[in-house]
C-alpha cells in the first residue's frame, strides 16, 4: 500500500500547484486590471492640468499642441477624400453643406459681422448725386 499512498500524496500535491497556479493567474489578472485603472488616472489628471494650464511652454504642452496639429491636418485630409468637412465645434466629420452639426448641434453657417460688410451703391445713383448742383 506504500505505493497508492506514494501516488496518493503526488495526487495532492499536483491539486494544491493546481491552485496555486489558478490563484496565481487570478492575482497577476487583477494587477493587470489595477494597473490599467492607475494608468487611465495618471492620464485624466494630465489632462486636466494641460486644459487648467493650456499657454505653459513645456516640452510636453509644445509636444500634445503638435499633437493637436497633425491630427486636424490629418482629419482636413480625410474629410476631404470623404467629400464632408470638420465641425469647428466637436471636431467630428459632417456632410459638406450642412447648416448644423448632425453631433452637437452646432450651427454651421459662418456669421458675418455688419461691420465687415461693404454696400456699394448701383452706378445710376451715383451719376444723380454729381449731376444735382
Amino acid at each position: 500500500m506504500g505505493f497508492f499512498n506514494s501516488v496518493g500524496e503526488a495526487g495532492r500535491g499536483i491539486g494544491a500547484a493546481a491552485k496555486d497556479a489558478a490563484k496565481t493567474a487570478q492575482l497577476n489578472i487583477r494587477l493587470k486590471d489595477l494597473d490599467g485603472k492607475l494608468h487611465k488616472e495618471y492620464e485624466t489628471i494630465g489632462q486636466k492640468y494641460y486644459k487648467a494650464h493650456p499657454d505653459e511652454d513645456t516640452p510636453e504642452h509644445k509636444k500634445i499642441k503638435e499633437i493637436f496639429a497633425e491630427i486636424a491636418a490629418t482629419k482636413d485630409q480625410l474629410a476631404d477624400i470623404r467629400g464632408e468637412s470638420i465641425c469647428p465645434n466637436c471636431g467630428e466629420f459632417v456632410e459638406k453643406g450642412a447648416k448644423f452639426c448632425s453631433h452637437c448641434g452646432a450651427s454651421l453657417v459662418e456669421t458675418v459681422e455688419e461691420d465687415d460688410i461693404t454696400v456699394e451703391e448701383p452706378e445710376d445713383t451715383k451719376a444723380d448725386e454729381t449731376t444735382e448742383d
